[in-house]
This record gives C-alpha cells, structure tokens and sequence, in this order.
C-alpha cells in the first residue's frame, strides 16, 4: 500500500458547534486533543455451544473525548446553565439543567497537510460540569468533555469526507457551519 493512499489523522485545525436551534455553527478551534470511540454491535451464531459465525455492525452510537478551550458561550449552552429567570449575566448548573443536542463538525489534517471533513451530527454532554484550577501553574488548563455522539435519522453517528474526494462544493462550503445530514445521501438513498 503506498503511503499516499494511507490518511493518517495527525492535526484537528478547525472544530465548530451548532445547537438545534441555531442557523449556523460557532467556532470553537482551541482544541489540545479530541479521540472519537464508535460503539459495535456484535452478533454471534452457536451451533451446539461453539460460535460458528460472528457479525460486527456499527451502532451510530459513541463517544468523543475532546481537551480544549471552550469559548464560554459553547460551555453555558453544552450544559444547559442559561437558565430561565435568571438576572443577566449570571449562569447557574443544577435540577433545571438540561443538557441539548448539538452538532460537532471539525477539519483535520494529515501530516501531508490534506484535508479531511468530520461531523457528529447528534451529540450530547455525557457528564456535568467539571473545572479544576492550580495555582501558580504554567500553563492554563483545558477543559476535559465526555461527549455522547447518538445516531442520525438515517442510523449515522459520525460523517467523514476526504476533501480530494469530495466533489459538491455546496457540501464543502457548508460543513463546518450548517451541516446537514440530508445534504450526505443521494436521492436514491432515500428510497
């Protein structure tokens, strides 16, 4: 296999989010590492006790592990802290918290410098809030997020392109900001 065939994810330089009730995603590209773990369902058929035939299939179910610097914004709505009632400026995290969808899109790069486009389209915050702050340290810490990544309408729980492979410039001027998981398929998919 020649090393040009091979597209090895090397540097996330672009991440943004869109909640379910916005236009348009927000840029959020202060990101320190971000690992995705897609869920398996695994199928096995016995004969007399002993497997004879395993099938694996994907879930559209996951997980994204991301380290950044998330614009404050972004960390409020991911938690669901804009709580109704409150006087401006002031945010809150408990009972009345709900966490919303959002939508994760990111470019990455290989060593190369060739692009490739990601979306999960269905996410959720896994976790609650959680901060840590060390005095005197050197340098200022990320933010660690649990993200759930839940299927699509169409059973998707995480879209990729390669950019050389992409042909609809539409799709590639949209993806980072209004991805859309019906724009991915054919009309013949939808059949």
């Amino acid at each position: 296999m020649a090393a040009s065939a091979v597209f090895s994810e090397y540097e996330l330089r672009r991440m943004a989010i869109k909640f379910a009730n916005e236009e348009t995603a927000t840029e959020a590209s202060c990101v320190g590492s971000c690992s995705e773990e897609m869920d398996v369902r695994k199928v096995v058929k016995k004969c007399r006790g002993i497997e004879v035939k395993t099938r694996v299939k994907g879930s559209g179910t996951g997980k994204l592990s991301i380290s950044m610097h998330v614009p404050k914004d972004i960390y409020d709505g991911m938690f669901g802290m804009k709580v109704e009632g409150l006087i401006d400026g002031v945010r809150a995290y408990g009972q009345s918290s709900t966490h919303p969808e959002f939508c994760v899109t990111q470019e990455v790069y290989d060593e190369d410098g060739n692009k490739k486009y990601k979306a999960y389209p269905r996410c959720i915050m896994e976790s609650g809030v959680s901060r840590s702050i060390e005095n005197g340290a050197e340098e200022v810490k990320e933010v660690d997020l649990e993200i759930s990544v839940m299927p699509d309408d169409y059973g998707q729980g995480m879209y990729e392109a390669l950019d050389s492979e992409l042909k609809e410039d539409t799709v590639k001027q949209n993806w980072m900001s209004k991805f859309d998981p019906d724009t991915m398929y054919t009309s013949l998919s939808h059949a």
